[in-house]
């Protein structure tokens, strides 16, 4: 279940968990990727997108969850949340109830705010994140609302230039031009959650038809996050994220092999796309 939790997050571009092993910010070369300055030309306010999160057992896929974003512009800035839940034939074995919002800033894509409230069976605790872009600098707070003796703790940290969010990111990377990149080549990217996370994400494919459950064939380009090693995550684990080859660059489909079986997260409802979604004939 935690895999699928995950997959809430990650459902537009990235994954992260605690890290073992991670390579400083000077060794990726974030060059061809331009963070502090991405034009918004996929996506706009009053886009919504729901997905369906799906866990195989026994080549069975079993619907256990649901994923919804939603977009709206507040004039010189974008708010977007993000809400997950277990559907209610699962939550007598994991009930989940995450809320992540964010809210950046329309000119430059980057995160002014973040928050997340996390509910995941006994587990329960908030953050937030204020993000001083200028000054690179972020000011946190985090507090276990189940666990009134342990106190809110409060925390500043230094960033590197032009630092994302959680959510943020998976908005940004949706306009990254994929046309600029080979077959098998990467680039990278950098957030911020609690510490700081560069990792690279590789084009693995541009253009390929694929069929997405429910919704038809589409031209996709598949991406490959990098993934870290941790507690959600073993060393071959890899993340499959089918984005659409059309103007939304749409996030269809997510893949990612477990020890027994796989988890996807699948497109299911949509509204508020800045271009028709484009389906194969």
């Amino acid at each position: 279940m935690n895999r699928l939790i995950i997959l809430t997050t990650a459902i537009l571009g990235l994954s992260f968990s605690t890290p073992v092993d991670i390579r400083p910010v000077e060794a990726f070369d974030f060059s061809a990727y331009n963070y502090c300055d991405t034009e918004n030309n996929t996506w706009q306010g009053g886009e919504e997108i729901t997905y369906t999160l799906y866990y195989q057992l026994n080549f069975i896929w079993i619907p256990a969850g649901e994923a919804t974003f939603k977009v709206k512009d507040m004039g010189d800035r974008y708010f977007i949340s993000v809400d997950g839940k277990t559907i209610s034939a699962f939550e007598w074995f994991y009930k989940v109830n995450d809320r992540y919002e964010s809210v950046i800033d329309k000119k430059t894509l980057l995160p002014m705010q973040f928050s997340r409230n996390i509910q995941e069976g006994k587990y329960v605790w908030w953050d937030k994140f204020t993000f001083d872009q200028q000054n690179r600098k972020v000011h946190a707070s985090k507090g276990w609302p189940n666990k009134p003796e342990k106190p809110t703790k409060y925390y500043s940290a230094d960033l590197s230039s032009c630092m994302h969010d959680l959510i943020s990111i998976v908005y940004s990377v949706r306009n990254v031009d994929f046309n600029q990149y080979k077959s098998g080549e990467q680039f990278g990217v950098k957030v911020f959650v609690e510490e700081e996370y560069p990792l690279q994400v590789q084009v693995k494919e541009k253009n390929v038809e694929q069929k997405i459950r429910n919704l038809g064939h589409f031209k996709t380009h598949l991406i490959r996050p990098e993934m870290v090693e941790g507690h959600f995550f073993d060393e071959d684990t890899r993340m499959d994220i089918y984005m659409s080859a059309d103007g939304n660059r749409l996030p269809l489909m997510i893949e990612s092999p477990v020890s027994v079986g796989k988890v996807k997260a699948v497109l299911t409802d949509y509204k508020g796309l800045k271009y028709p979604l484009v389906e194969v004939d």
